[in-house]
């Protein structure tokens, strides 16, 4: 299996697909593994790709992207999700926005063009007061060149370059 569409994951992590072969895979059981639900990336992946349902009360509940990859690594029936610097060593799927749609490879360039469907930004938050002196530095250094490599260095993808400080 190298491919998914939206709505197949939609299907599998709500528990409507329970075997593999429904989706074009083995005659296997599906395990899904999923982060626990006070995680940024839950409720990024519930809002996009089950579009707000529940997982399924199958769904393996685990503390973090590093452990569910681990658990998915080791079990060929299983399927996870996480972030892009997590993914190494893990088989990962092309995903269709629509079923009729291409399969998107979730290559650097794919993911900060915005043409794989399944991405979101991490934010910084702050109080507009506390926006000065080592605070503001700091959040310029992030979207610096030299900021923007230490986001490559430990596996994530970097800004767009539109949204990188120059």
């Amino acid at each position: 299996m190298k491919e998914l569409s939206i709505d197949q994951l939609e299907q599998i992590f709500t528990g409507k697909v329970r075997n593999w072969k429904a989706v074009g895979g083995p005659d296997l059981a599906i395990v899904i593994y999923s982060r626990e639900n006070s995680s940024g990336t839950y409720e990024f992946f519930k809002d996009n790709v089950l579009k707000g349902k529940d997982f399924a009360a199958s769904a393996q509940t685990m503390a973090g992207t590093a452990a569910l990859l681990q658990s998915v690594t080791r079990d060929p029936k299983a399927i996870g999700y996480g972030g892009a610097a997590y993914g190494h060593g893990a088989k990962v799927l092309n995903i269709k926005k629509t079923p009729d749609a291409p399969a998107i490879e979730p290559t650097e360039e794919n993911v900060v063009s915005g043409k794989y469907p399944i991405w979101r930004y991490l934010y910084n938050y702050l109080s507009p007061e506390k926006d000065k002196g080592e605070i503001a530095a700091y959040l310029n250094w992030i979207r610096s060149a030299e900021g923007q490599k230490v986001v490559k260095e430990v596996g994530y993808y970097p800004l767009p370059e539109k949204l990188q400080e120059k």
